[in-house]
């Protein structure tokens, strides 16, 4: 369940697990099953950043239900942005509650099997579940959140898969329990 530019990517998004409004989560759907088809609120938080198309974001605000054809526009405009999106656990779950821990362990080794093959230039993790499950480590995410927005600048952790150095940057979850407002603010310092 992931999608956009799969072969070297400038940013690999990592989402903590598909949610149930997502139209691809459905067993019925008969497209790719990839984070957020269906959805209309992410894609405005990515438009907010600079790092999304606004004809297209209008186009999805007035889609009621997405079809596999514009699913597949909206994930072809990822793939030339050199985007990647994916989710620590490839799961739904049946209320969109979050994963336990079980599940996380459950899924991390496809996600670390997913980032040796993808190859992403940095990894952003939307959420302290991502951020920690990949770094073994605590983070303050509103004193990380203080020093990038201050020095206009994100300092990435680093993340070492068989010999390869993967760069980290940690983002506050973008929709629902998140903060859309800091997640917008550290999207738009994202490296060049």
């Amino acid at each position: 369940m992931a999608g956009g530019k799969l072969h070297n990517p400038k940013y690999m998004f990592v989402f903590i697990n598909p949610t149930y409004k997502n139209v691809s989560s459905d067993p019925a759907w008969k497209g790719k099953r990839r984070p957020w088809t269906g959805t209309k609120y992410i894609w405005k938080i990515f438009n907010n950043a600079g790092h999304f198309d606004s004809e297209l974001l209008t186009e999805i605000q007035k889609q009621d239900i997405w079809d596999t054809a514009f699913a597949d526009k909206v994930y072809s405009h990822l793939e030339d942005r050199g985007f990647y999106f994916t989710n620590l656990v490839k799961w739904t779950g049946e209320t969109g509650d979050l994963p336990d821990s079980t599940k996380v362990k459950t899924f991390l080794p496809i996600l670390l099997q997913e980032i040796r093959i993808v190859q992403p230039k940095y990894i952003v993790t939307f959420g302290l579940m991502p951020f920690t499950a990949l770094t073994n480590s605590q983070l303050n995410l509103g004193e990380y959140y203080e020093a990038s927005t201050k020095e206009k600048a994100l300092r990435p952790f680093l993340l070492t898969l068989d010999g390869t150095i993967n760069k980290i940057i940690p983002c506050y979850f973008p929709v629902g329990r998140g903060n859309p407002k800091r997640a917008t603010a550290l999207l738009n310092l994202l490296p060049d």
